[in-house]
């Protein structure tokens, strides 16, 4: 008597590839970060879909319409830790919605904050936090190379939803910076000469707000510093003159303008810009008031979406905590993450007295 076969019943997971990819985008795009990168591991298909430049901005236009994060990273000798954390709810101690830690890390702090959902590293990749990627950026060309060094900023264009790199020669002045657009499978290209005034970089983060790429220059023949300004979609440039005695200044985006702050213990000078053709700056002095921790040891760390400024210490072995301060209605409130940080010390491996970096990134989506 013959035995009959059984008849195996397809495993469920393996029809998974035959979903349209359009539709697999479609429903792989509505997901949480988290269950993004869970479902990469389904199949070869789907992690090649979500590694794609029309996934990764189709998710971030949707992530928009989501509150923004708090992006938080602690480096201790080892490794390097990132965090997210809620900013609407206003708890006096609160827990992040998710976390991971770095592998492979081959560099230590970002050149940008985070752009749109991303952030440049220095070692020429792009950083995508949420979801986990990296992409590596093809190196400028000979006549920028690293002898004669460079300075590199991320902006992104929200008419047309593209990030661009922009890369200048520091060491030398020059009137003809370096463009790549990410996502087009561009390479770089030089903009053309006469666009561009003839000068260098003179250091720190870029700041993208609404479109405009700022960072700080000087020209040709004069060694005062300036703003200089880059529209990221048309690609010219703008020369901003900064108000006086504020070469020391912090740049950063505030209310949808860029702005200039400077934070001494309890006191904060701010600049706002209000006419960038006129170079008209309007300049805020104010105290932040707090009871509760010691300001001595906190750094100005950006703004909210709201308009709140962000304090945090820079490296701690004690407690860790955030102190967001409203000048308008002059309050503050301190967020402890102590409560997280011992269950996050003890899961990690280190000790309760270990050393961490911080770095804050404000709303990031």
């Amino acid at each position: 008597m013959k035995k009959r076969r059984r008849r195996e019943r397809p495993k469920p997971w393996s029809q998974v590839d035959n979903i349209p990819p359009d539709v697999t985008l479609e429903i792989l795009s509505r997901l949480p970060p988290k269950s993004i990168m869970r479902h990469r591991c389904v199949s070869k298909l789907w992690s090649y879909l979500t590694s794609l430049p029309s996934f990764i901005n189709s998710f971030t236009s949707r992530s928009t319409s989501r509150p923004p994060t708090l992006m938080v990273t602690l480096s201790s000798e080892s490794a390097k830790y990132v965090l997210f954390f809620p900013t609407t709810p206003k708890p006096s101690s609160y827990s992040p919605l998710y976390s991971y830690e770095i592998t492979n890390l081959d560099w230590k702090d970002s050149r940008s904050e985070s752009i749109h959902g991303l952030i440049l590293t220095p070692v020429f990749k792009i950083w995508n936090p949420t979801l986990r990627q990296f992409l590596a950026l093809p190196h400028p060309p000979a006549q920028h190379s690293s002898s004669r060094g460079w300075s590199s900023y991320l902006g992104y264009d929200p008419l047309e939803c593209r990030h661009k790199v922009l890369c200048v020669v520091s060491k030398i002045y020059s009137g003809q910076p370096l463009i790549l657009t990410l996502g087009a499978q561009e390479s770089w290209r030089i903009i053309s000469e006469g666009r561009c005034p003839i000068h260098r970089p003179t250091g720190g983060y870029g700041r993208c707000v609404n479109g405009i790429l700022y960072y700080r220059a000087c020209l040709l023949g004069d060694d005062q510093e300036i703003i200089m300004s880059f529209d990221v979609k048309s690609e010219n440039f703008n020369i901003i003159k900064l108000p006086e005695g504020s070469s020391q200044l912090y740049m950063i985006p505030y209310e949808g303008r860029v702005a200039l702050v400077a934070h001494d213990y309890h006191v904060v000078k701010l600049y706002i810009l209000k006419d960038a053709h006129g170079h008209e700056w309007k300049s805020f002095i104010f105290n932040v008031p707090s009871e509760r921790v010691r300001m001595e040891s906190m750094r100005f760390r950006g703004t909210t979406d709201a308009g709140e400024f962000i304090f945090a210490a820079y490296r701690s072995s004690e407690d860790l905590y955030i102190i967001y301060f409203d000048r308008r209605r002059n309050s503050t409130r301190v967020v402890f993450l102590q409560r997280y940080m011992d269950d996050f010390r003890r899961c990690c491996g280190l000790a309760s007295n270990s050393m961490l970096t911080m770095q804050v990134f404000p709303n990031h989506i």
